[in-house]
């Protein structure tokens, strides 16, 4: 089961359960996941040249956080990360000056 499916099925309970902390940003998150690729009133229509056939397709939230929309993206940007490390152990260290 995917996950805007999991959400759709359980949004009444997960609001319930965490009204209190849910903040604006996170509700226009959900909002936006649950509309993504939704909305047949805006669609993005690719034709082919090679016998004319047309398919309309639901356009994308783009939201950061949704899964549809940027898995593909951030598996890019992971993967063109993890190219350019050196084939070495990495440490972080951090410390303050004053």
């Amino acid at each position: 089961m995917k996950f805007i499916e999991l959400l759709r099925d359980h949004l009444d309970a997960f609001n319930q359960a965490y009204d209190g902390q849910i903040t604006s940003s996170m509700r226009q998150a959900i909002f936006a996941m649950l509309n993504c690729r939704s909305n047949t009133e805006r669609t993005s229509q690719w034709a082919c040249q090679g016998c004319n056939h047309t398919a309309d397709f639901p356009l994308s939230c783009g939201h950061r956080s949704c899964p549809q929309c940027q898995h593909n993206a951030t598996t890019e940007w992971l993967n063109k990360q993890q190219a350019k490390l050196l084939p070495v152990e990495y440490y972080m260290v951090t410390f303050t000056l004053p």
